[in-house]
């Protein structure tokens, strides 16, 4: 009998990488899943009937049209739905569970404690709180109250303590120089702060948007839009087999969703959002430090810190945050490329006030790394010991894909986190040794300046091009290699293919990428 596979902990004890499905270290069928789905792949490049894929939401776009789209602008719906049979089973099952004492002593906690702190909520509050609470009693046909509506109990107790702490005072003349700068905050991108304080006119990014591959600003290839997705991990099988991972090796389901998350990059025109980088992000929330990168794990995957402290929802708008959470992602993978594309989180809930409460930017987060980036959460640690978030979690819970809630830990204290970050690499304020303060450095002026020269990006584009032509030609020999030493062969010539496109995709990267704060930092 085989021995167990090492548990989550055990690798970060041991610190030996997860391997298994990955590049190096795949079985004979796992190798041949990868060639069922690059075969896809191709047929979908050769394809001339296909339709282009739509850009949705650009960077030019208002913000007002961006949030009018709702959450239709970062899909919730599950990629591979369940059947109505599935369904049917899941909701019997849930349905059916009996109330644990756990349950019933949360909910009596989570009820005491609310009923405490939103004592000072409003009459009309009350009344919002009582009807959430009346359709949260509904029950099934058999009487008996769903797991759902008795977390919704305590949800709509919290929904209730978290609007009463919103309420603002009446504006009067007075207040018009602090509401001018409350709107200046919410709205201000980083080009716009270094225009105001520095007085320069001149953008920090010297050109304007072009797709690779002369693509039109409004449709993507299928090509196009996959090849400026898989050359971010510097090996196109490490990206593609990310998908087979995700959707447990079934060849149509992981190429359903990977076909799905490039109709995603090119609706959300995630190329245009790298190319522009941090200058058309939202300056509050660069230098507020919601989010950051700044060291390593235990198996060497960048750490990014998530203080929800600093999160507060009225000085943003819903495009600002969704923004910024796709360009640190975007930008992690270059920090991530010797750790084949995967990062840790920490959400640090120190701090933590209902002011913080945000239940869009987790779902928003969660959504992003299960559907458009999958396998690139390595683990999430949620330093935290709060009555308030156990009830977030609680509503949170149900939404989060199973093989995304069990990368997901929660540390209590700095012993906790030091069993996945040494802490020597723990930032002091986790309760580690490393001296790290995280401070906004805005771009310079002329960082970008080789992003303006169109006949040197051409020459870029032109190699990276060839290489890709290259690479998929070698990737055709390999599909159709019958013998091993034929196989064999095309592999050799895939490996010095590869390594051509990471070359020319690095030369290329300064022309199609502005620079970011890692960059500036040393981190890159």
């Amino acid at each position: 009998m085989e021995a167990p596979p090492p548990s989550l902990l055990e690798h970060y004890k041991s610190k030996e990488p997860l391997t298994c499905g990955h590049v190096g270290a795949l079985t004979e069928e796992e190798t041949d899943k990868l060639r069922q789905l690059w075969q896809l792949v191709i047929d979908e490049f050769d394809r001339t009937d296909s339709e282009p894929l739509a850009v949705l939401f650009r960077l030019g776009d208002s913000d007002a049209a961006y949030e009018d789209g709702g959450l239709t602008s970062l899909s919730f719906e599950p990629l591979v739905p369940l059947s109505s049979k599935d369904r049917a089973q899941s909701e019997s099952a849930i349905q059916s569970m009996p109330q644990s004492e756990s349950e019933r002593q949360f909910e009596s906690a989570m009820q005491s404690e609310l009923a405490t702190q939103s004592e000072s909520a409003t009459q009309s509050e009350s009344a919002m709180q009582s009807e959430l609470v009346t359709q949260s009693e509904s029950t099934t046909p058999n009487g008996s109250t769903t797991l759902s509506n008795r977390i919704a109990r305590a949800g709509s107790g919290l929904l209730g303590w978290m609007s009463s702490g919103r309420s603002t005072p009446a504006s009067t003349a007075s207040d018009e120089d602090t509401a001018a700068q409350t709107q200046q905050r919410r709205r201000e991108s980083v080009q716009d702060h270094v225009q105001r304080t520095q007085q320069h006119t001149k953008p920090l990014v010297p050109a304007p948007f072009v797709p690779l591959f002369g693509q039109p600003e409004h449709t993507r290839t299928f090509r196009a839009a996959f090849w400026q997705a898989a050359t971010q991990t510097r090996n196109a099988d490490s990206w593609v087999l990310r998908f087979l991972r995700a959707r447990k090796w079934d060849v149509r389901a992981a190429f359903a969703m990977l076909r799905k998350t490039l109709e995603w990059r090119a609706g959300q025109a995630i190329d245009e959002i790298v190319f522009h980088g941090e200058s058309q992000l939202h300056m509050h929330t660069m230098e507020s430090g919601l989010a950051f990168g700044c060291t390593r794990d235990r198996l060497n995957n960048p750490v990014f810190v998530i203080r929800v402290r600093a999160n507060i929802a009225r000085e943003r708008s819903i495009a600002a945050i969704k923004r910024f959470l796709c360009w640190q992602i975007e930008t992690s993978q270059l920090l991530a490329a010797g750790a084949d594309g995967r990062v840790t989180l920490v959400f640090d809930m120190s701090g933590f006030t209902r002011e913080n409460v945000d239940l869009q930017l987790m779902r928003t987060l969660i959504t992003l790394l299960t559907n458009y980036y999958p396998e690139t959460l390595g683990i999430m640690l949620i330093y935290v010991n709060s009555l308030l978030f156990a009830g977030l979690w609680a509503l949170i819970a149900p939404f989060i894909d199973p093989d995304v809630k069990a990368k997901i830990i929660l540390a209590r204290n700095a012993s906790g986190l030091a069993q996945f970050i040494d802490r020597k690499c723990l930032p002091v304020e986790l309760g580690g040794s490393k001296a790290f303060k995280y401070e906004y450095v805005v771009p310079k002026i002329n960082e970008n300046a080789c992003m303006g020269d169109a006949k040197a990006r051409m020459v870029a584009e032109r190699t990276f091009g060839d290489a890709v032509d290259a690479y998929e030609c070698a990737t055709r020999m390999w599909l159709k290699g019958s013998s091993d030493d034929v196989s064999m062969n095309a592999g050799h010539d895939r490996d010095s293919a590869r390594e051509a496109v990471c070359v020319a995709a690095d030369a290329l990267d300064p022309y199609v990428r502005a620079r970011t704060l890692y960059h500036r930092l040393g981190f890159i």
